[in-house]
């Protein structure tokens, strides 16, 4: 099943090139729809949650974004959507089984899905609304490196929860990446921006690249990218 989707980043329609990667956005009413037989087999190992939810906006998010994921892989193949068979790893991560040679990402937010494609690499994306609010007590202290805190303490606090919400969706789309998500100490994550090129992270992390796009006037969309494969 093919869907309108909106390009952030990557593949211009065709094959990714090793090292490639593509980031594509979809809006839920376009996506979260597909007839009674595809669903079961989009969902893959999601279907019991699929079955569980009781919230409807639950059921369309999980029905969108692996549908727009499944394009989104087809297209950076060259093949076709029924051909993409998507899986989870032992922590939840979604992993293709086939095609090969790709690692995928889904992130979602009210009606904003996003992918990443990427081959012969990790990558990870993460979407949040550029205004959700940060600013509870004691919540920046729950992810921010010490040095992050300074900074934003001399910054008024609308400007301040909009850099923690790029701090959050930066931090997150790594964390994804490395399959590992909130287990991880966001403390100890120091993404800094780098002119021209986006943001890196310190020599703990050597070769991954971290950008953040506005889109749709509200949201950002967050994605890290791992080193070449050797």
């Amino acid at each position: 099943m093919d869907g309108p989707d909106v390009p952030v980043e990557g593949a211009e329609g065709g094959p990714l090139a090793p090292g490639g990667h593509a980031v594509r956005l979809g809006r839920l009413a376009e996506w979260a729809r597909a007839p009674g037989a595809l669903t079961e087999d989009v969902l893959g190992p999601d279907r019991q949650r699929y079955r569980a939810t009781r919230e409807p906006v639950v059921q369309e998010r999980l029905l969108g974004s692996r549908l727009l994921l499944r394009h989104a892989v087809a297209v950076a193949a060259g093949t076709q959507p029924h051909r993409v068979t998507v899986d989870r790893d032992g922590r939840g991560r979604p992993v293709l089984r086939a095609p090969e040679g790709l690692d995928v990402s889904i992130s979602h937010t009210a009606d904003v899905l996003v992918v990443g494609v990427a081959r012969g690499r990790r990558i990870g994306v993460d979407v949040e609304a550029s205004d959700r609010p940060l600013l509870a007590p004691g919540l920046a202290e729950r992810f921010c490196h010490p040095q992050e805190l300074a900074e934003l303490g001399e910054l008024p606090p609308a400007a301040r929860n909009a850099a923690l919400v790029r701090l959050w969706t930066l931090k997150e789309a790594y964390t994804k990446a490395l399959g590992v998500g909130l287990a991880h100490d966001f403390r100890g994550l120091r993404p800094r921006p780098d002119p021209g090129s986006g943001w890196w992270l310190d020599a703990a992390a050597p070769g991954w690249r971290l950008r953040c796009d506005r889109v749709l006037d509200r949201f950002l969309v967050a994605r890290a990218l791992g080193p070449d494969a050797p």
